[in-house]
């Protein structure tokens, strides 16, 4: 069920330009007004998703009883509020740091191995051509050695 009196709290908090726009989204051409939610105390998902993208929230965050748990605080058209989210997430959310923080090091130790390779590949090629400047000198000496009577 749709807990109207954050709507209507959100709505409040809203300048009179932002309210035209979302009752605009929200029911089009229609002379209808916010208390519609109040008459009907449901809304079809289309609408909550409207509300949700407006305000920039999760779909639960609506919902009456929803594990979400919101301060909001109305004054001069400005919006501030505190959403608590269920500890599951927030484990959850900690556990994906963690992770994320694994693989950036990973990833810094496999460049630091990458940029090893690439210096041992340039010295490898110097050796190479060092080496066939060397190859090149003896064939020659031989040649000329050869070629004395």
């Amino acid at each position: 069920m749709l807990n109207t009196e954050l709507v209507d709290s959100l709505y409040a908090s809203l300048t009179s330009s932002q309210q035209k726009s979302l009752t605009t989204l929200l029911f089009k051409n229609s002379k209808q007004t916010m208390a519609y939610f109040k008459r009907r105390k449901d809304i079809s998902l289309n609408k909550l998703e409207i509300l949700a993208d407006f305000f920039h929230m999760p779909l639960d965050y609506f919902r009456t009883g929803s594990s979400f748990k919101a301060n909001n605080v109305n004054g001069s058209n400005n919006y501030v509020g505190n959403v608590s989210i269920n500890t599951n997430l927030m484990v959850e959310n900690d556990m994906l740091r963690s992770k994320v923080s694994a693989m950036e090091k990973t990833i810094e130790a496999k460049d630091m191995t990458i940029k090893i390779l690439n210096e041992s590949v340039i010295e490898k090629k110097a050796e190479i051509i060092e080496l066939k400047a060397q190859i090149k000198s003896a064939t020659s000496k031989e040649n000329e050695d050869s070629s004395k009577p």
